[in-house]
This record gives C-alpha cells, sequence and structure tokens, in this order.
C-alpha cells in the first residue's frame, strides 16, 4: 500500500492533507522571507532609490530568502 500524502483515500476517495508541520514549516518561511523582503525594500528605499527599484529590491530580497530557507528546511529533514 502506497502512503503518499496526494493519493485518494481508500475509504473517503478524497485527497488527503499533507503534513501539519510541512505546510507550518512553509507559512514560516513564507513569513520570514516577507519580512526581509519589506525591510530589504524600506532600506532601499530609506537610501534615496526611488520606489519602483524599492519594490524590485525588495522582491529580490524575498526570492533570495525564499530560495535560502527552503534549502535549509530541506537540509534539516534530510539529517
Amino acid at each position: 500500500m502506497n502512503d503518499d500524502a496526494s493519493q485518494p483515500s481508500a475509504f473517503t476517495g478524497r485527497r488527503q492533507r499533507p503534513d501539519r508541520p510541512q505546510r507550518t514549516r512553509l507559512l514560516l518561511v513564507l513569513f520570514v522571507a516577507g519580512i526581509a523582503g519589506v525591510i530589504a525594500g524600506w532600506l532601499s528605499h530609506a537610501s534615496g532609490t526611488n520606489l519602483p527599484a524599492a519594490v524590485l529590491t525588495g522582491g529580490g530580497a524575498f526570492a533570495g530568502a525564499v530560495g535560502l530557507l527552503l534549502a535549509i528546511a530541506r537540509h534539516g529533514e534530510a539529517g
């Protein structure tokens, strides 16, 4: 029998939810990355950069933080 969470349940025919710790970890990663992006964008704008460039800076910081934090979380699962 396959224990894959994406498989329909034998009793209800519905897909089972993913594990809560994984969902919580993902939300934590997105929250921390969002905070990092906002701070980076705010600091960029405070230093004199125009608003569109500050938004792009914040977006880049968010994307970089998501990648780094997901890699750290994945490494923690493997160990």
